[in-house]
């Protein structure tokens, strides 16, 4: 996980850099116990999460984790949280934020799903841009997609992140585009975002 930050801070850096945009790094928590942060406790059914409010993202270590040491979904999970840091620094989180102070649940929901539909397809779009050094071969990618289609929403009572058909989509457009640009959840119709 430390060796896809870096990697990470480094990608980014260079796609903040051609956007003639300020970047800055996200700090990197590993807890082996759900911590609160200022952005409040623990989300449930996550296994980290990241807090705009201290640029920080936490890393939970825990037993399950530990069980599966599984490459390629560690590197998805890793890019998806850093992918909220790109969403911080783009100013998507201040728009997410205003668009939903007074809107109801339903749109609540709505919004919450392209905010992270769209951390999936910018991780994914990295995954594709380290494919080689990770590696990520084809067969493992595909699996995996396969997997959260499936699987992908079971964690989010709310469907706060989107169904798992949702979620394979949008990681799939990042991985198979390798663009940031591919990953326009905000403008895209609601049936790509349910």
């Amino acid at each position: 996980m430390t060796r896809i930050n870096r990697c990470l801070n480094l990608a980014w850096k260079t796609q903040f850099r051609k956007a003639k945009l300020p970047f800055s790094q996200p700090t990197l928590r590993f807890v082996t116990t759900k911590v609160s942060s200022p952005c409040g406790r623990w989300p449930a059914g996550a296994g980290g999460y990241y807090c705009s409010s201290n640029r920080m993202i936490y890393i939970g270590v825990f037993r399950d984790v530990l069980k599966n040491p599984y490459a390629p979904n560690h590197a998805q999970f890793m890019a998806h949280e850093y992918g909220h840091h790109v969403q911080q620094l783009m100013g998507v989180m201040n728009y997410y934020g205003q668009s939903i102070w007074r809107a109801g649940a339903t749109t609540k929901l709505a919004f919450s799903r392209r905010l992270e539909l769209q951390a999936d397809c910018l991780g994914s779009a990295f995954l594709r841009q380290i494919s080689a050094d990770l590696p990520v071969e084809q067969e493992q990618w595909d699996s995996m997609v396969e997997w959260v289609s499936a699987n992908g929403q079971k964690a989010w009572v709310k469907n706060d992140h989107g169904k798992g058909t949702s979620q394979a989509y949008w990681m799939e457009r990042g991985f198979n585009s390798g663009s940031p640009s591919a990953c326009n959840t905000w403008t895209a119709p609601s049936r790509t975002v349910s």
